[in-house]
């Protein structure tokens, strides 16, 4: 009996680093102060820090609603494709997306092949033995992605950030990462790593790629939250505009990302994990708020994503996509404004904006 309390101990533990808590503390006394800086690390800026501690995790672990997904009824329940890898690198006047599950999409912009918070593993955790486990398997051999250009990480949450797929792809690709993640990178022997803080940009062989802000936090253990940055991502092209949410709540910043950087042909925002909502909001929105964040930043189509892989909070597993179908209808949007993949689905979208965009003359 005892070995079976250490054991659920030892789970909920790997899972509770999932939501609260990367790697050293970093030299913030050489950074410039902004508001979302702070002396030992980062902040929100449109709200108090959540301070959820282990008693709220336990009360929320110890608290689950029978409708809560369990691993053997849910595991292989949702569909799972055969990726179309052959629609790469033939036309640059789309932006041709497959959705890998969970928030990993693989993007092909204007010739450039990008992938976002990658996650070959089973399971999201720090170890492979225990924590969040896939219901919906990997759609393809990671032997079979096309070469990929460059790597965009939003935060160090472990199911965005997945040490075994970081030493996968090695200095291969040039990983974008959050201020202060780099050093973590490093210690793995992956260098060609650039970190950037909300608003700057960095060119990348013909795209501008900018960090945006999010809503979020981080931290990978028990005792670094706040230490790195978490952020979202506008890539731009000449002809092409797309925006990557990673991991975030509902706040005013979307409406000033798209001011500044919109319309976007393109966005990818989760809709799922954000049940129960005392403890997810305001970190985590729902397919309701991602409706709202697709209209702030100015999206003329948009993917949901951070929904049907792991489980991770309460909602049923197919609730995001049917709530989200249910806000479209509610907002008087067409169905193909803001849709939801199968795992390994690959579609094309058309282009229409310029770099010419006015908002940022």
């Amino acid at each position: 009996m005892v070995k079976f309390k250490f054991g659920v101990l030892s789970v909920v533990l790997l899972s509770f680093g999932i939501f609260h808590l990367c790697s050293r503390d970093q030299p913030w006394s050489n950074i410039e102060m902004k508001p979302h800086h702070s002396k030992s690390g980062f902040t929100n800026v449109e709200i108090t820090n959540p301070q959820h501690g282990f008693k709220d995790f336990w009360k929320w672990q110890m608290n689950k609603p029978d409708s809560r997904p369990k691993f053997d009824e849910v595991n292989g329940s949702l569909p799972v494709v055969m990726p179309d890898f052959e629609k790469y690198r033939l036309n640059e006047n789309l932006i041709t997306v497959t959705w890998l599950g969970h928030s990993t999409l693989l993007l092909e912009i204007e010739g450039r092949i990008i992938l976002t918070d990658p996650i070959f593993s089973d399971r999201c955790s720090p170890v492979q033995w225990a924590g969040p486990k896939r219901y919906t398997k990997f759609p393809t051999s990671t032997g079979n992605l096309p070469p990929i250009d460059a790597v965009l990480i939003s935060h160090n949450h472990y199911d965005h950030l997945d040490k075994s797929t970081v030493l996968e792809l090695g200095n291969t690709p040039l990983w974008l990462v959050p201020l202060g993640l780099k050093a973590w990178f490093e210690s793995l022997g992956v260098t060609h790593v650039v970190e950037l803080d909300w608003w700057e940009e960095y060119d990348f062989d013909g795209l501008t790629i900018a960090s945006t802000p999010s809503q979020h936090f981080s931290g990978r253990g028990l005792f670094d939250r706040f230490k790195t940055l978490w952020c979202s991502w506008a890539v731009m092209g000449q002809k092409t505009r797309f925006w990557y949410a990673g991991d975030t709540g509902y706040f005013s910043q979307f409406k000033t990302i798209g001011e500044k950087y919109g319309p976007f042909d393109l966005s990818a925002i989760p809709i799922g994990a954000y049940e129960p909502r005392w403890f997810m909001n305001p970190m985590h929105v729902t397919p309701e708020q991602a409706i709202c964040v697709h209209q702030d930043i100015q999206s003329k189509q948009s993917i949901g994503i951070h929904w049907g892989t792991f489980i991770l909070t309460d909602e049923p597993v197919s609730e995001p996509s049917f709530l989200l179908q249910q806000a479209l209808r509610d907002h008087r949007l067409a169905p193909d404004a803001f849709v939801s993949f199968q795992h390994g689905e690959t579609r094309q979208f058309q282009t229409d904006t310029t770099s010419s965009n006015q908002n940022n003359d």
